[in-house]
């Protein structure tokens, strides 16, 4: 199945990455309609492809469940009261209480918990230590894209008296998918 390229964003993002559902979405990864709002965005990537830290951190816990968020991770971003979390990996790469840089890899893409089998990462902003909110529940949840820079560039210094994302999945590259 080929899937559309994200749409909405700058031109420096929209063509970078797959974004298969945005914060209070009624669409799912799989490209269907789903009953209630999403409260995170879904970042469409091959199985296993790494996942990323979206900015400077600590793990602050693992998630493992066998619905909702499968196995997950959430970081800390200390100084801001904030707290992004990574569900649906098919392998975490970090330990409780690791400090991680943007750009470092968490774990790897995967399917697990409840992702219609798509491979994909969720990614949600939340106000305080979340695991992941169903559908419809957007209790303490921010829309991650509202302060994100786009994709990860080692070269770049990003703010550090606010809140800035980069995206969890590295960037396309046109010559990857020829």
């Amino acid at each position: 199945m080929l899937l559309p390229l994200a749409v909405g964003r700058p031109a420096a993002a929209l063509d970078e990455v797959l974004i298969l559902s945005r914060y209070r979405s009624y669409t799912g990864a799989n490209l269907l309609p789903r009953p209630r709002g999403h409260p995170g965005v879904d970042f469409g990537e091959r199985l296993g492809a790494p996942v990323l830290a979206v900015a400077d951190g600590v793990v602050s816990h693992l998630i493992d469940s066998a619905v909702g968020c499968g196995h997950g991770v959430v970081i800390e971003h200390a100084g801001f009261a904030r707290w992004s979390a990574y569900c649906h990996m098919q392998a975490v790469t970090v330990d409780v209480g690791q400090v991680v840089a943007r750009g470092e890899t968490i774990g790897e893409v995967g399917r697990s918990g409840s992702t219609s089998e798509v491979p994909h990462v969720h990614l949600e902003l939340c106000t305080f230590p979340c695991e992941s909110h169903g559908d419809g529940d957007f209790d303490g949840t921010e829309d991650p894209l509202a302060i994100a820079a786009g994709c990860y560039d080692a070269a770049q210094a990003y703010p550090s008296d606010r809140l800035v994302l980069t995206f969890p999945v590295r960037c396309l590259h046109w010559e990857r998918w020829r």
